[in-house]
């Protein structure tokens, strides 16, 4: 087996893991953040803006409320990892 497979391998299988001990914490805050997005800026603002190019203004929002949601959950994830990295580094070299 290559190196590089050994190490998708590990890396797959640390973040299944990771991911099984905090799914509450990944996918529950950007639900909620999205909802409230949607009942704020769909139901309350988008009555009054109506149509937009033949679209509801929730039909117009709602591609763009995902996208935020899922680009703002890969900072995230993308940071943590940064994190615990460079924590793990320090902790080795002390």
């Amino acid at each position: 087996m290559s190196l590089n497979m050994i190490a998708l391998k590990s890396l797959l299988t640390k973040e299944v893991n990771r991911f099984t001990r905090i799914w509450m914490q990944t996918l529950v805050p950007p639900a909620v953040t999205m909802s409230l997005y949607f009942v704020i800026f769909g139901n309350l603002i988008g009555s009054r803006i109506g149509e937009m190019s033949g679209f509801s203004y929730m039909e117009f929002i709602v591609p763009g409320l995902i996208m935020m949601s899922v680009s703002r959950t890969l900072i995230q994830t993308s940071h943590r990892h940064s994190l615990a990295l460079s924590f793990s580094t320090m902790s080795k070299s002390c």
